[in-house]
Formats: structure tokens, C-alpha cells, sequence
């Protein structure tokens, strides 16, 4: 039998790996493969009007009826997907896993193109975590796979032309390519504006001189990125609504968010238990001392990692910089309306954590290669109980994003404080006819919200219109009518006012208030005729038919 020579036996270890990490991928997220759609899919999929009218995918990419950011590849992918399987959510949920399995083979080859030691493990990792779960799990997240993909191509074809170190025509398709691919990444989401810091990161790290040229190759990368943070931040101003929301936090403020979510987010790589889908949202005080001691041991352990870089090597500090980096758009320096209920979230370190589970897989390959023979067996046994684990994890992750309703109990379950969770559960359970649970969540989130007031009163608002509607069905007319009474006062946002008047109006009727029930049905019919919303229209003007018809013939 002819033996094997030593490339074939290279090539069947690669594939080997590569169909390991594909196999048992796929089978940790076998329940995400199930799931439905959850909280805001309907924006993106579900309620997407860009992905059924007619010049939909041209809307997609020019027009500013987008309802979230600007996602234009994201929404082509679903506009795409429509075609193929409609509103079936298993097509989905099957890419956006496929998307995450290749993510984590081309982190291999990046960090192979590197000569990282213990490549092949840190990639593993990187697809098997289960705080991964909620960037794959979540349909909505398919924006950071598509983020991660084209700037891990846009780095590898960079990374090409950067260690060749060749001119010519193929240097330059390399290039291009890399450009071109950097701006996809970034239509996918703008948070991919943080490659170009990476780059400058991985010069340093690789001992490359920084000098004119390079930094005149990667200038047009940080133009791009720019230029698109401007047009995001443009973007949620005028388009999402952030600008209408006031979250109260100074320049110190976000600093102490920053430095405490960053240990939060290694404290969730290292010790992954209770993952939850929000997060308590922390109080922040820059008068307790203690608050301070998250950032400071943050630029400690930067200073450190310089001050140790002869003797530790460049690495740890290239790491813990690549992670700190790639977060910074969400850390809280930037106002997000995520930050309305938490200040975390899994799906905010889908990238960043390529950093920290390099470092370490790295790490204990050197220490495998450095230690005893005699024990060097006991480091894969090590290495495949960890990756089992965290499969294992992953599927039971996974498990949570099943429907709306196992989503926001595991919340729940997990972060009682909630007021996302216990407001999203009180809607479930409402239009499920489950009013005596659903009333409990709503009280709860009532409890809950007098922060929500400061920052979007629209939010307040449709907490008390919720509790106006609980209380009606429950015939309470008159707690009801104070219910819709504070709506009034709480907000000026016409589409709760709207509807507040209409409900408010109606009880008044009611309880024979004739006068001050046509005032509210009259100004519900106004908004409603200037808002073009043709449903409390049609039915404040059906009330006021029969008011009008009481008035003129009252009771006895």
C-alpha cells in the first residue's frame, strides 16, 4: 500500500476540521432550525412592505421608508429569501446558520494567513459559543452575519496584499476587492466601520513598518467607514426616532457604561451562564465610587499588556485592543435604542469576542506545544470537553428563540426587572385572552417605567393605553378613563393620542357625557383624517353617529 505523503495528509486533517466544525455546528442549533419569528422580525420580514410591493428592492436601497437603519444588503438577502420560501421561517433561520458556519471557517483561514497558533480551535469556538446565539437564533441579526462575512472576505483579500507585498495587476484586483467587499460589509451593518482600526492593529501586531504607503491604502477604508457612521447616525436621527429619545446620560455617564459593559461582556465569554435576551439595565451613578473601578481596570490591563508586550509578545495587547475597538460603537459613547432597556447585549460582541477566544486558543496551543510529552494528550481530551460544552449550550441556547412566547418567559425567568420582556408578555397573553396574567406583567412593566417616561414618552404612553384596554374589558369604564386620561397627558405623539381620544370618547358616550365624549371623538377623527388612518376613522365617526342620535333622543 502506497503510503501517504504529507500534503494529501494535510489536506484530509483540513477537510476533516472543516466538516467537524460544519457537522456539529449545524447540530447545536438544530432547535434555532424550528423557531419562528420573534419581536422586531416583523419589521424586517414578516410586516416588510419592501419586500412584497412593486419596487421594493429599488425602495430598499434608496428610499428613507426603511423602518430600522440602514441595512440595504440585509433587506436584499430577505427581499431574496421572500421569493424563495415566503414567509416560511425555517429558510431563514437555515442561512442565517449557514452564514454563521462560514464565518467561522474564514476566521480560520484568517487567522491561519496569520500563523495564529491554535487556529482551528479558536474558530471552533467562535461558531460553537452560545453567546453566538442570539446574532444566529434572531432573524433580525442576519445583518451582523452579513457584517462579519464581507469584512472577513474584504480582510483576507487585504491581507493578501499586505504580506505579498507584490504590484501589478493582481495586486490591484486585490485591492479593489477588498474595497469593494469593506463596502458591503458595511451595508450589511455599520458597525463593520471598525476594520480599518483592525488593520492598523494587525500591522503593528505582524512588526510592519506604518509607513506612508500603507497608511494611504488604508486611508480610503477609513473614509468609507466615516462617511457611513455620519450617514447611520443622520439616518436614526431623522428616519428611526432616536432622536426623540432622551436618555439622560452625560459624556461620564457613558464612560462608566463602557468600562463596566466591557468586563460584562468577558465575564459572558468566560463563564457563559444565564445568557438572557435583555439584560437589567444598570443604574448608573458617577457618585459611587465603586462604578469607576470597571474602567479603570480596564486601562489597566491596557497599560499592562504594553508595558509586558517584550516579554509577553504583542498578542495580548492586540487582542485586548481588537476587542475593545470592535465594541466601541455600541459601549455606549453612541445612543442606541436598545439603551431604552439595557445597556448589553449577546449579539453586540458577535465580532468582538474573535479577540479574547483567539488570545486563549492561542494560548493553550502554545502551552500544548511547550509541555511535558507525557501530558500532551490531556490538552485535546481538554480542548474537545470544552467544545462539546459549549455545543451543548449553544443547542439549549438555541431552544429559547422558539416562538414570541418562550422568548419573553425565559426573559422573564431570567431578568424579572424586564421592561421590555414583562411589556412584550403582557401583549401575548392579552391577545391570547389571558387578561389575569397579562394584567400582572402590565402592572409590572408600570412599575418599571417611570425611567422609560424621561426617555420616550411615547413608550409611557402606550403603557397606560394598554392598561386602559385590560381595564375596559374588564368593564372598570371609569379607572379606564383615567387610564386613557394620563395617554393624554403623558405625550404629544399623535398615534396614541389618536386612539386614546377615540377609547376615551367611547366611555364617555357611555356614561352619558355627551358633550366631552363628541370633543374626544371629534379630535380622534382629526388625527385620524390627518394621519390617513382609516380604521379610527371610520370608527370614531361610527360612534359619533350614535351619540348624535343619543343626544337627540336621551334616555327617559
Amino acid at each position: 500500500m502506497k503510503p501517504i505523503d504529507s500534503s494529501t495528509a494535510h489536506r484530509i486533517i483540513f477537510s476533516a476540521r472543516t466538516l467537524a466544525i460544519i457537522t456539529v455546528c449545524f447540530a447545536a442549533y438544530i432547535p434555532a432550525m424550528k423557531a419562528g419569528f420573534i419581536w422586531d422580525d416583523d419589521y424586517y420580514v414578516t410586516n416588510n412592505q419592501l419586500l412584497t410591493e412593486p419596487g421594493g428592492l429599488y425602495r430598499i436601497w434608496t428610499s428613507g421608508t426603511v423602518t430600522s437603519q440602514y441595512f440595504p444588503l440585509t433587506y436584499t438577502t430577505f427581499w431574496l429569501e421572500y421569493r424563495l420560501w415566503g414567509l416560511n421561517p425555517v429558510g431563514y433561520h437555515v442561512v442565517n446558520i449557514a452564514i454563521h458556519i462560514i464565518n467561522s471557517l474564514l476566521l480560520w483561514l484568517v487567522l491561519r494567513r496569520l500563523s495564529i497558533p491554535g487556529a482551528w480551535f479558536a474558530s471552533a469556538v467562535f461558531a460553537l459559543h452560545p453567546v453566538q446565539v442570539e446574532s444566529v437564533a434572531w432573524i433580525t441579526e442576519r445583518k451582523n452575519l452579513l457584517m462579519l462575512l464581507f469584512s472577513l472576505l474584504s480582510f483576507l483579500c487585504w491581507l493578501k496584499f499586505v504580506l505579498d507585498n507584490k504590484t501589478g495587476p493582481k495586486a490591484i484586483l486585490l485591492y479593489v476587492a477588498s474595497l469593494l467587499l469593506f463596502a458591503l460589509a458595511l451595508f450589511g451593518k455599520a458597525t463593520a466601520c471598525t476594520l480599518p482600526p483592525a488593520m492598523l492593529l494587525i500591522l503593528w501586531f505582524k512588526r510592519i513598518p506604518l509607513r506612508a504607503r500603507r497608511i494611504l491604502e488604508i486611508f480610503p477604508f477609513f473614509v468609507m467607514a466615516v462617511g457611513m457612521g455620519l450617514f447611520i447616525m443622520w439616518w436614526e436621527q431623522h428616519h428611526q426616532g432616536t432622536g426623540t429619545i432622551n436618555l439622560g446620560l452625560n459624556l461620564l455617564d457613558r464612560f462608566l457604561i463602557a468600562g463596566r459593559a466591557l468586563w460584562f461582556y468577558l465575564s459572558k465569554l468566560f463563564w457563559p451562564v444565564n445568557l438572557t435576551f435583555s439584560y437589567p439595565r444598570w443604574n448608573i451613578d458617577p457618585a459611587a465610587i465603586r462604578q469607576y473601578l470597571w474602567p479603570a481596570a480596564g486601562i489597566l490591563l491596557i497599560i499592562s499588556a504594553w508595558l509586558l508586550r517584550k516579554r509577553l509578545g504583542r498578542a495580548p495587547l492586540t487582542a485586548i485592543l481588537f476587542f475593545a475597538v470592535t465594541l466601541f460603537p455600541v459601549l455606549g459613547f453612541f445612543s442606541l435604542f436598545t439603551f431604552m432597556y439595557t445597556f448589553v447585549a449577546d449579539h453586540y460582541q458577535y465580532a468582538a469576542c474573535i479577540g479574547p477566544i483567539t488570545l486563549v486558543a492561542a494560548s493553550g496551543a502554545l502551552f500544548m506545544r511547550k509541555s511535558i510529552p507525557g501530558i500532551k494528550f490531556i490538552v485535546p481530551l481538554i480542548a474537545s470537553a470544552v467544545l462539546l460544552t459549549l455545543a451543548s449550550l449553544t443547542c439549549l441556547q438555541s431552544g429559547i428563540y422558539l416562538d414570541k412566547m418562550s422568548l419573553w418567559k425565559n426573559t422573564v425567568n431570567k431578568n424579572p426587572g424586564s421592561f421590555l420582556a414583562n411589556a412584550q408578555l403582557f401583549k401575548l397573553l392579552f391577545d391570547q385572552g389571558n387578561v389575569p396574567e397579562a394584567k400582572f406583567h402590565l402592572e409590572r412593566a408600570l412599575h418599571l417605567a417611570p425611567y422609560v417616561q424621561k426617555i420616550d414618552s411615547r413608550v409611557y404612553a402606550s403603557l397606560h393605553y394598554q392598561m386602559g384596554l385590560v381595564l375596559e374589558k374588564e368593564g372598570k369604564l371609569s379607572d379606564a378613563a383615567g387610564q386613557y386620561q394620563k395617554v393624554l397627558d403623558a405625550t404629544d405623539y399623535f398615534e396614541v393620542r389618536m386612539t386614546a381620544y377615540y377609547h376615551l370618547g367611547k366611555i364617555l358616550s357611555l356614561q352619558n357625557n355627551i358633550e366631552p365624549a363628541r370633543e374626544h371623538l371629534l379630535r380622534a377623527i382629526e388625527i385620524a383624517r390627518h394621519h390617513h388612518n382609516d380604521y379610527i376613522l371610520n370608527v370614531a365617526s361610527a360612534e359619533l353617529i350614535l351619540l348624535n342620535e343619543k343626544s337627540k333622543h336621551p334616555a327617559k
